[in-house]
């Protein structure tokens, strides 16, 4: 595993429910991602963040490929061990001197996965910075019981598609910065409260989110599907997700688009 945590940093994402920074992908590598991303926009017209989330891997083949690479589950392999599941993944767009911002929140409330041996790579195709609204989390939250989520105010800026947040206040004074440089990843714990703030800089902030989980892990619910990245399943909790073998394949854009693709029934989310 040329790419293993080491044992410090293991130590940190048991101990505070995340780990930065990760290497991930060279900086070339992060261009060619981002530009595959930004020329379906052109091409197609529409705004990647809003498509390309749920199993955004399924839709663009470079984000299939993505999801396979060697140091991403190497790191991963760390902390969830050698058999691997790749769940959903997400793309995030914050674009320049946008007020959006995502409330705090847990990806555990929203999921329905259960025991919490899930972990999300949060991969920066742009360097993510203190400027542009850089994920922020609150170290050891992971260990809290679930905490209670409300509806934000109607004229609230949050991103989050259920357009909920926490029902109590956060000290953010504990809050850390999750800061990126192209390339780079953060893990992050299905369990830790989490948010960002807006993009006060002039450029965009793009991060692409791989939820990963080990096979032992079921979903409450609605069987949802997976695809093996690494190791053997076991269980056989999760049907099989198709394998694109195009952008954009209509039939795969049905299944992952469908009421119960990715992720359960309106529970999409932001970082």
């Amino acid at each position: 595993m040329g790419n293993a945590l080491n044992n410090t940093q293991v130590a940190k994402y048991q101990k505070d429910g995340y780990v930065f920074p990760v290497p991930a992908l060279s900086a070339s590598e992060a261009v060619d991602v981002r530009n595959v991303i930004e020329g379906f926009e052109r091409s197609s017209g529409k705004v990647a963040g809003l498509v390309i989330r749920n199993k955004g891997h399924l839709k663009l083949k470079r984000l299939y490929d993505l999801i396979f690479h060697d140091k991403v589950l190497d790191a991963v392999e760390s902390v969830l061990g050698p058999d691997i599941l790749c769940w959903g993944s997400s793309l995030f767009v914050k674009e320049a001197r946008d007020p959006g911002f995502v409330a705090w929140h847990q990806d555990s409330y929203y999921w329905g996965l259960e025991p919490d041996d899930v972990v999300s790579a949060w991969i920066a195709l742009y360097p993510s910075t203190l400027e542009n609204g850089a994920m922020q989390v609150i170290p050891g939250t992971q260990k809290m019981p679930p905490l209670l989520h409300r509806k934000s105010a109607p004229q609230s800026a949050n991103m989050l598609f259920t357009h909920e947040e926490l029902a109590e206040d956060v000290d953010e004074s504990l809050a850390i910065d999750i800061t990126l440089a192209q390339g780079e990843m953060s893990l992050h714990h299905i369990k830790i409260l989490h948010g960002s703030p807006p993009n006060t800089s002039p450029g965009r902030r793009m991060g692409y989110a791989i939820r990963y989980v080990a096979p032992h892990v079921k979903q409450r619910g609605d069987v949802n599907s997976a695809t093996l990245v690494r190791g053997t399943d076991r269980f056989g909790y999760f049907a099989k997700d198709p394998v694109p073998t195009r952008d954009m394949e209509p039939a795969i854009v049905e299944f992952v688009d469908r009421p119960h693709g990715g992720v359960p029934a309106g529970k999409t989310e932001a970082a």
